[in-house]
């Protein structure tokens, strides 16, 4: 889905991947789910395949729509002729839903199959096929077919706004000249005494065949704006069915990385708050603070140690076990979550081992205190302390039985 916004700005999709992204994330974690169409892209293919059907038949159209009303001059009832029209347009409409609805068929197969490529380290995978990312024959032929039909080449920028311009302003050329040559042929035959009555019909037919051609572009655009949307939307329910394992894998590693992102974030708030209470007595309204802290700790930790499983367990029954690194994945999840719940854990033992000191010299100065009026301030905060421990010992053993599985 690299696509790219025309100069004009009217129609685009934002560059959300990135090559250097992708090789950044396909290097980092082995493992990359690439939208290469996008349910907006295949929204705006149906818009430009119709574009181009009324470009194409512009030009018969008007052929036909003149014939018929010189008929009319022939002989033929104007009955005759506006039902001879209206058939001809019933005929017209009809042929271009039927050409529409053929296209929109065969691009949803082709989307559902192919528009998610995963990427590995070495392959690129889609449709069950896997393709060397260094065989570049190979993959002209596996992706030639999509590249064409979509007009964006694999991890290249699509081709597609520019060419929904194109056919506009293609149609809007031919209609120019369509009309401009129409005005020329009644000048020309008005010159004639006795062909009043065919400027009159040429006339009559122009009018008309302008009127046909607003509706198809001005109000059919509309209609099938809105089909093809709907179309997109249910091709999309579709490939998110038949690639559920690569979107479940792609979404977990996500999911991962914003729970390490959140440890990260709760490890530097810990750390803040355990400096001030170390400053300041360990004060009621910093314990609650740090609870709450511990708290968000531990829930992070166990949504990043569930998913790491998880997604292991998921890679491991996939079709991507031979060709997914998992040293590389190994790394990574060591990278995401292991080292923070480690560095977490290790924080949190110098910090109990540091209360524990502060509760053995309390001891020795209630025990060394003969005046319970001082003794009592001593005891508070002894007890303030204690509460803090068994806090802590909550989550560092929480986090031990966290590490024990990561590193199962």
């Amino acid at each position: 889905m690299l696509t790219r916004v025309n100069t004009q700005g009217k129609i685009g999709i934002e560059n959300t991947n990135s090559p250097e992204f992708i090789e950044k994330q396909v290097d980092e974690r082995g493992f990359y789910l690439y939208e290469w169409i996008s349910k907006d892209e295949l929204r705006m293919s149906v818009l430009s395949d119709y574009l181009s059907i009324i470009r194409g038949s512009s030009m018969p159209l008007a052929i036909v729509t003149v014939i018929f009303w010189l008929l009319w001059i022939a002989g033929w009832g104007i009955g005759w002729v506006i039902l001879a029209v209206l058939s001809i347009l019933g005929i017209f409409y009809t042929l271009v839903i039927c050409i529409l609805i053929g296209k929109m068929f065969r691009k949803s197969y082709l989307y559902t199959r192919w528009a998610n490529v995963v990427i590995t380290d070495h392959n690129y995978v889609s449709a069950g096929k896997v393709v060397d990312r260094s065989d570049f024959r190979e993959q002209k032929e596996a992706f030639s077919e999509l590249e064409k039909t979509f007009r964006e080449p694999l991890l290249e920028p699509s081709g597609l706004a520019e060419h929904i311009e194109q056919e506009k302003q293609s149609l809007m050329d031919q209609l120019e000249w369509i009309a401009t040559g129409g005005g020329k042929i009644i000048q020309s035959v008005g010159r004639s005494r006795d062909a009043e009555g065919i400027v009159v019909v040429l006339m009559i037919a122009w009018f008309l065949y302008g009127g046909m051609m607003a509706a198809v572009y001005f109000f059919w655009v509309f209609f099938v704006a809105f089909l093809a949307r709907v179309f997109s939307w249910i091709a999309n329910k579709a490939l998110l069915m038949a690639n559920n394992t690569e979107h479940e894998i792609q979404t977990l590693f996500w999911e991962i990385y914003e729970s390490s992102i959140a440890l990260k974030e709760w490890q530097k708030n810990s750390l803040s708050l355990l400096t001030e209470a170390n400053q300041n007595a360990w004060a009621e309204n910093l314990s609650g603070k740090l609870k709450e802290s511990f708290e968000l700790i531990g829930k992070m930790a166990e949504n990043a140690t569930n998913d790491t499983i998880e997604l292991r367990k998921i890679l491991e029954s996939s079709q991507y076990k031979d060709i997914f690194n998992f040293v590389k994945y190994g790394n990574w999840v060591k990278t995401q979550v292991i080292e923070p719940i480690d560095e977490i854990h290790e924080l949190l033992e110098k910090n109990k081992n540091t209360i524990d000191t502060t509760i053995t010299e309390l001891d020795k100065q209630i025990s060394n205190t003969k005046d319970s009026s001082l003794q009592k301030p001593l005891i508070i905060q002894k007890e303030r302390l204690e509460l803090q421990i068994e806090n802590f010992e909550r989550v560092i053993t929480m986090l031990k039985s966290y590490q024990e599985k990561l590193k199962k």
